[in-house]
């Protein structure tokens, strides 16, 4: 558990992330809980499983994923939770795991010894659509647990596998940018986060072995798909027997998105993503500065990805994400400084290029500052906190000089308050 508090420090302003990190390894700790009891606790009724495996995809409903398994249905579950959701899926006895299909765009992957399969339901919305699934499975089918040999082997072809099916390493916006040997690296270090495992480098089995006994994987299909598979080594304290149990938290774009802008703002993502923007750079900054100080080098020219749901609604491009050099300054200097009023511009990198994300009109409308207000209604710019108002059409668009943002973009929110 060593990696906790560094993911919660790496994403300190992000707190959504943190909290479906932890949600995730809650649940699983609790799927691993119930298997040093279920030889124990099992009924002696021998459970003969579906032939078909169980089919699973986002962007379902919940009586779509049941009526597309029918030969599952005494395993269905729905467990009401506060707040209007309910946990749906299925749970399967130890020793009669089941076999899971994840079906996405263009694509689809077997998973065996699946252990239990968790969706999110908001049940006050009609017809919601299954947005995230977690789903634990375990390689050995018996109590005799597994060798660590045999865990990694199992674990290197499931990650070859997804590789040759289209699935890439989904570099988070607040890791460090860096090379897949100086990932490793930077995983292991005690204060850094345990997100930046690039799943298509084969580790060795020694490599394998220094890893800490919570590790994840982040991956993408597209950017339709998002995966973090994360395994939890464990001994039995009274057999010594080793146990890796496994999961997968899949999610579609729009899931991905909320967990960055974290729970309070699920409902009023696009203008909270928009708020967080100017943000993202000083989350890359903190870990590129640990990376720095530990003597790696960064990979200023490593590309980012445009994610097509943010472009559609904000205007943000993903893409060209800004960041900060951090041969130039430190996060410890940058974030007093610019809490002392001073223009940090200077500091970004590609100063030939815009150092601001490229607002488009086809969401929301834009006007610069000093332009002549094209609509009536509310308006704000990242460029000033606190900076929502109202103007009339033909009002010109303030401007603020020597901010830390660069040109002063205002952005239409609405017509009303």
């Amino acid at each position: 558990m060593k990696k906790g508090k560094d993911i919660k420090s790496h994403y300190s302003s992000n707190q959504g992330m943190f909290g479906i990190m932890f949600k995730q390894i809650f649940i699983t700790l609790i799927c691993f809980s119930f298997l040093f009891l279920a030889t124990a606790c099992q009924a002696k009724t021998e459970v003969i499983m579906p032939d078909k495996p169980l089919e699973i995809a986002l962007n379902v409903t919940a009586e779509e994923l049941y009526n597309a398994n029918p030969d599952y249905k005494a395993f269905q579950e729905g467990d009401a939770q506060p707040m209007g959701v309910t946990f749906q899926g299925y749970d399967f006895p130890r020793f009669q795991e089941s076999k899971m299909v994840f079906k996405y765009p263009n694509g689809e992957f077997l998973i065996d010894g699946v252990m239990s399969v968790i969706a999110y339901d908001n049940i006050k919305t009609p017809n919601s659509l299954l947005t995230d699934y977690n789903i634990t499975f375990i390689y050995n089918k018996n109590s005799d647990g597994i060798t660590d040999e045999d865990a990694y082997k199992k674990t290197m072809n499931l990650f070859k596998e997804l590789k040759d099916k289209g699935w890439v390493y989904n570099k988070d916006i607040g890791s460090p940018r860096l090379s897949e040997k100086d990932g490793f690296i930077f995983t292991l270090a005690d204060h850094t986060s345990s997100l930046n495992l690039d799943f298509t480098r084969t580790l060795t089995f020694e490599e394998w072995m220094q890893l800490s006994n919570i590790q994840t994987w982040q991956l993408r299909h597209g950017t339709d798909a998002f995966m973090d598979i994360m395994y939890i080594r464990d001994t039995d304290p009274e057999t010594g027997n080793r146990h890796y149990l496994m999961s997968l938290d899949i999610s579609d774009p729009i899931e991905v998105v909320k967990q960055t802008v974290g729970a309070d703002h699920r409902d009023n993502w696009e203008k909270e993503y928009v708020r967080l923007y100017s943000e993202i750079p000083t989350w890359r900054l903190q870990s590129e500065t640990q990376a720095i100080e530990m003597g790696l080098k960064i990979q200023q020219d490593q590309p980012d990805y445009t994610l097509p749901l943010v472009l559609e609604k904000t205007g943000i491009d993903t893409s060209k994400f800004i960041s900060i050099d951090p041969y130039k300054i430190t996060y410890e200097e940058f974030i007093k400084r610019s809490e002392a009023g001073e223009d940090m511009t200077p500091y970004y990198e590609n100063q030939t290029k815009p150092n601001k994300p490229e607002i488009t009109s086809q969401a929301k409308g834009r006007c610069l500052a000093g332009q002549p207000c094209p609509k009536s209604g509310y308006w704000f710019t990242l460029a000033k906190s606190d900076s929502r108002a109202y103007f009339k059409q033909g009002d010109i668009m303030p401007d603020y000089p020597n901010n830390q943002w660069g040109q002063v973009i205002w952005q239409f929110e609405g017509e009303k308050g």
